[in-house]
């Protein structure tokens, strides 16, 4: 069932992938080619957001969102959340309309189109075998936030197999309070019952709760010390508060 049910997906959702060369990069290239460079960025997004949206239909699953009105009014977020399936970045850009950098592996270079939109979405490479490399990438997170932009990273590091929560790495903490942006811990649930732990021909419903910002410019020495636990109490209440398996 599983198979048949991402078969009849991919029938729709490579199609309108490999279109989007001619629908969002194409158009983004003469925009930028005239100087509308923010032009250009607002139309990837725009095209992002319909081809998340695209993905999940097809695949039959809907996303339940909350949680929008958290939102903070600035453009350096880093917004932190679990780790469950593929999808969680589909669902990201997709349902829930968020538009933000990726601390991504370095091998998703190799992945045509795929690699088109890490760049659009201005995601940041790591060799995960590399600690050096690691470093480096920590360091141009860092410097991305304090350009006014916003990047997503997932604390586990990893999909969680279980679909339960994982332990959250203190060291994505220091992305956001050392560049000063504001995080935005969010929770996803469900997601992997839309591909990993596909079955049947049910519709699946996942959630995707954004939860209250979080400033790190102005906090103490002890609420830094604490922060990880604010971010992980965050995810993992709003996790137990959501309906659905995971």
């Amino acid at each position: 069932m599983k198979s048949i049910r991402i078969a009849f997906a991919a029938l729709f959702v490579i199609p309108i992938l490999l279109l989007s060369i001619l629908y969002a990069f194409l158009p983004a290239s003469l925009l930028r080619a005239f100087g509308r460079s923010d032009a250009a960025e607002r139309h990837l997004r725009r095209c992002g957001h319909f081809l998340g949206n695209s993905i999940l239909f097809f695949l039959g699953v809907t996303v339940h969102v909350d949680g929008r009105e958290n939102l903070p009014q600035t453009s350096n977020i880093c917004y932190m959340g679990n780790h469950q399936s593929l999808l969680d970045i589909v669902a990201f850009v997709g349902p829930a309309d968020l538009w933000a950098g990726i601390i991504a592996k370095v091998e998703v270079k190799k992945i045509p189109i795929i690699n088109l939109w890490s760049y659009a979405l201005g995601c940041i490479f790591i060799d995960r075998v590399s600690p050096h490399d690691a470093i480096k990438a920590i360091l141009k997170g860092v410097q991305h936030l304090k350009d006014g932009k916003s990047l997503l990273v997932f604390p586990e590091g990893t999909r969680s197999k279980s679909g339960k929560i994982g332990e959250l790495k203190n060291g994505s903490l220091k992305l956001a309070t050392r560049s000063k942006a504001v995080i935005v811990p969010f929770t996803v649930k469900g997601l992997r019952a839309g591909f990993e732990n596909l079955r049947g021909f049910r519709r699946v419903h996942a959630y995707f709760s954004i939860g209250k910002a979080i400033a790190t410019d102005q906090l103490s020495e002890e609420a830094l010390a604490g922060l990880h636990e604010v971010v992980y109490g965050a995810i993992a209440k709003r996790f137990d508060e959501l309906p659905g398996q995971v």
